[in-house]
């Protein structure tokens, strides 16, 4: 599975690369959301050359961007209607309704990785 991972913190980034990895994944990373938004080619009917299977998306980024902000772009284009989407998150828990409005899971920080695990597997395997 290729799953991409919008998180600017090198730690969780190196962490969570080591884990995808170890379970088979592979792993695209972008510490800024134009980056991320960019390669999925958000703002165009056609695929770009990344087309993850699970997006896992942190709610705070640099720039002032927020994760909802991203996901909300990515769920304007209908190519993107079935992907799986995560908002991780060590802040307040977002509003239950938006997340049911964005159909992205929820990942409180910080995590076990076992959860985190089969968190990936019951998106994954929906695809």
């Amino acid at each position: 599975m290729l799953i991409g991972l919008l998180e600017d913190d090198l730690a969780i980034q190196e962490m969570l690369r080591l884990v995808l990895q170890s379970e088979g994944h592979e792993l695209v990373i972008y510490s800024f959301a134009a980056d991320c938004l960019n390669d999925l080619r958000v703002d165009d009917p056609e695929p770009g050359v990344f087309s993850p299977d699970l997006l896992i998306v942190d709610l705070h980024l640099p720039k002032a961007t927020s994760g909802t902000a991203v996901i909300e772009q990515i769920r304007t284009n209908s190519r993107f209607d079935s992907l799986p989407l995560v908002l991780m998150t060590a802040s307040s828990l977002p509003d239950k309704q938006q997340l049911e409005r964005l159909r992205a899971k929820l990942l409180p920080k910080p995590f076990d990785i076992d959860d985190f695990l089969q968190l990936v597997d019951d998106l994954t395997n929906q695809v």
